[in-house]
């Protein structure tokens, strides 16, 4: 994410160092002259990282991280800096070809007239800025990257314990399970370190999961015992919950799969 970052502001006139472990050494200097510095590394490094870092860092510069943890981040930098914080998320990974469309979550922090032009800058690179609290991003983020994540990791886990290729399903499913299929393959292409850390970030989603598992144990009896009735009030209730999003998810899945129908191909032999 460094180094896309370094590519996209370099385009714009920026000058961008990038620090690491090959060249701290070089980081008394570097940070000492920056306007911002960004905090982007690991979950479990980060406030390791802020704290090394502020040891450096100019009273007036911007001190912002990329982490999919908010709320403790931007306390703890909050805590280690009395300069300006920014708390922001790109809610996409390294390997976009374009920011259109592509959405990076500001969480705020303090003094964050002073961080304006940042995020304008992104704005003008083409991202698209969404604004909340941190305490709401971490909520939201523990379903979409709690939860979500680990569903997925446990059907690729058992999938594995089973001996059932997702390639071999794959010829078999529609189109809407050809891309959950491709989604799944794709989680698995990445880097371990990197879900472990986004699912296991915090208590609070690992708390979420295990409530998630509890509720599947629940409807798991029911399942067993054919409670017919009950599992369709209860999908006909979450549907009626859900109102127009029920008809937006149609009509986007039917105009994402016509869109890839011509392209999105995996050999099944």
């Amino acid at each position: 994410m460094g180094q896309l970052f370094t590519k996209y502001w370099q385009n714009t006139g920026a000058i961008v160092s990038s620090i690491g472990r090959n060249n701290w050494n070089e980081a008394p200097k570097l940070i000492g002259k920056a306007d911002l510095v960004i905090i982007c590394v690991p979950i479990h490094d980060t406030c390791d990282i802020i704290t090394r870092a502020c040891q450096f860092i100019r009273p007036d510069t911007i001190l912002a991280d990329f982490t999919s943890l908010k709320q403790p981040i931007i306390e703890n930098m909050q805590k280690s800096f009395s300069g300006p914080v920014l708390g922001l998320h790109p809610m996409f990974g390294p390997t976009i070809s374009s920011p259109k469309n592509q959405v990076i979550i500001n969480c705020g922090g303090r003094n964050t007239d002073k961080s304006a032009w940042v995020i304008n800058s992104l704005l003008e690179i083409g991202f698209t800025i969404r604004t909340m609290p941190a305490h709401e991003h971490d909520t939201a983020m523990s379903f979409i990257q709690g939860i979500e994540h680990f569903s997925t990791f446990a059907l690729g886990s058992f999938l594995k314990q089973q001996g059932i290729h997702p390639q071999e399903l794959f010829g078999l499913a529609s189109p809407i399970y050809q891309a959950k299929l491709a989604l799944l393959g794709r989680i698995f292409y990445q880097d371990a370190n990197l879900y472990a850390d986004i699912i296991m970030s915090d208590d609070k989603r690992i708390e979420l999961i295990e409530m998630y598992i509890k509720h599947m144990q629940n409807w798991l009896e029911k399942l067993k015992s054919r409670q017919r009735d009950e599992f369709i009030t209860e999908f006909n209730a979450t549907g009626k919950w859900m109102g127009d999003f029920t008809l937006q998810g149609q009509l986007a899945s039917d105009k994402f799969l016509t869109e890839v129908s011509n392209s999105f191909k995996i050999r099944t032999k």
